[in-house]
């Protein structure tokens, strides 16, 4: 349960405000408890209700709640980052990479309820509410549903080391003008890079492309000219929902708005690759940032 008060804490926010996080996420509570009955739903179905562990995030716009089901060990952190506006995308990342939770769920409440009473927060919170419970319960339909995805790759398993960046990059040498620029904007990031797999190389290279795609915190596909395997992967990792970075030479045309991928367009000469380098770096710094820094 979110308002579960037997778990260790910890985190910056000072007691006073932690208080009053505290108090919100009871109505809230209380609200999903309440809708829940309404329903008819088995209690649980919405995770909140069950035991977790949670990180608390309150910066300039909302109170995000970011929460794993866990039975033993619980912890409860509080931080306070007025100078950051996550996103929801932004706070499930920081979910899985930097807090760890394989599974989270997330919850974001809107920053100035906190201040207003509980008369008057109360229709809004009903809404948060209700979305978390619909989402909650789609999750379930999804799990339960009887066409089940089958990668004929195998299952990826859970990645051993820390998260990584992996390359999608063209096979032909006369293609890879952009290598040198990419690791380089990559490195400053210190995280490590890994390259794809060659297709061609059957059945274990495939595999093995499998498993980079999953684990992969980014990927950044190179299309500069065609290639059979920076395709085959890109079209996983959209599969996957992966955040990706397309690079494309100027003038081409490349899967504009698609979610959660990002176009960084450049020009064929060293001064447009040194701003490409500048471009992919910035990018990946405001992706990777961790939400809450030491």
């Amino acid at each position: 349960m979110l308002n579960d008060i037997a778990r260790m804490r910890s985190g910056d926010m000072e007691a006073e405000l932690s208080a009053k996080v505290d108090k919100l996420i009871d109505e809230f509570m209380a609200i999903v408890d309440a809708k829940t009955m309404e329903r008819h739903l088995q209690r649980g179905i919405a995770r909140s209700q069950l035991p977790s562990s949670m990180v608390v995030i309150l910066d300039k716009n909302s109170l995000s709640i970011l929460a794993q089901f866990r039975i033993e060990n619980r912890i409860a952190s509080y931080f306070y980052k007025p100078d950051i506006a996550l996103t929801p995308q932004q706070a499930a990342n920081s979910a899985q990479w930097e807090f760890g939770f394989a599974d989270a769920f997330i919850i974001q409440i809107p920053a100035n309820l906190i201040e207003q009473s509980t008369s008057d927060r109360h229709a809004a919170l009903q809404i948060v509410a209700s979305e978390h419970i619909d989402s909650e319960f789609l999750r379930l339909e999804k799990m339960l549903s009887l066409m089940r995805t089958r990668p004929i790759f195998g299952q990826a398993g859970e990645p051993v080391g820390a998260r990584t960046l992996l390359l999608l990059l063209p096979q032909d040498a006369n293609l890879r003008g952009n290598e040198e620029t990419i690791l380089n904007a990559s490195r400053a990031n210190n995280l490590p890079i890994i390259e794809a797999e060659d297709i061609r190389g059957g059945r274990s290279a495939v595999r093995e492309m499998w498993h980079s795609l999953n684990h992969a915190a980014v990927i950044i596909a190179d299309l500069t000219g065609p290639d059979s395997g920076v395709m085959y992967g890109l079209g996983i990792a959209h599969t996957l929902g992966k955040e990706t970075i397309l690079i494309h030479p100027q003038g081409s045309k490349y899967l504009t708005d698609i979610p959660r991928t990002y176009r960084i367009e450049y020009e064929e000469s060293d001064t447009g690759r040194a701003k490409l380098e500048e471009q992919l770096s910035r990018k990946l710094c405001t992706m990777l940032a961790p939400a809450v820094k030491d």
